[in-house]
């Protein structure tokens, strides 16, 4: 796919397939559109679908997004906390411009530069997801600081 309203759709058809575990790598969350009513809808079935497995794993590259322009997602990590993190990458993963959206370790989107719209659809294929299931798993082990729903202050 090569244009952002083919991807828009790609991002809907990952949310419709009913994961039980979603994890996403991105910028700052802005190109996925996750604040629209079905897409908030979608993420709670994620976060509570009958299985033991269920997670939403989120993992960004830029915070200033999510916290200021996300409410129902934030709304979601309060409700849904542990079964959802968010977490703000280390600096030095700044430079990574792919983003990933893996259902399952069976479907993904996977763009390839943060900002083009390019990306490669995967639906039901485990072996074609391996290497980005690992590549998620890689940038979680990284670290990152993890996002709060709360704001503190003095």
């Amino acid at each position: 796919m090569t244009t952002w309203s083919e991807y828009d759709s790609a991002v809907q058809e990952i949310l419709d397939l009913s994961p039980t575990r979603l994890d996403i790598f991105d910028e700052d969350l802005s190109s996925l559109r996750l604040e629209g009513a079905d897409r908030i809808a979608a993420l709670r079935s994620v976060l509570t679908a009958a299985s033991h497995s269920r997670q939403l794993r989120i993992v960004v590259r830029r915070r200033d997004f999510v916290c200021q322009c996300s409410p129902h997602l934030m709304n979601l990590l309060t409700l849904y906390a542990p079964l959802i993190s968010i977490i703000h990458s280390p600096p030095h993963l700044d430079k990574l411009g792919d983003c990933l959206m893996i259902a399952d370790d069976r479907h993904a989107l996977v763009r390839f530069h943060r900002d083009h719209a390019r990306a490669r659809l995967i639906i039901d294929d485990s072996g074609e997801c391996a290497p980005y299931v690992q590549r998620f798993a890689d940038v979680v082990a990284e670290g990152g600081d993890p996002l709060s729903s709360t704001t503190l202050g003095l």
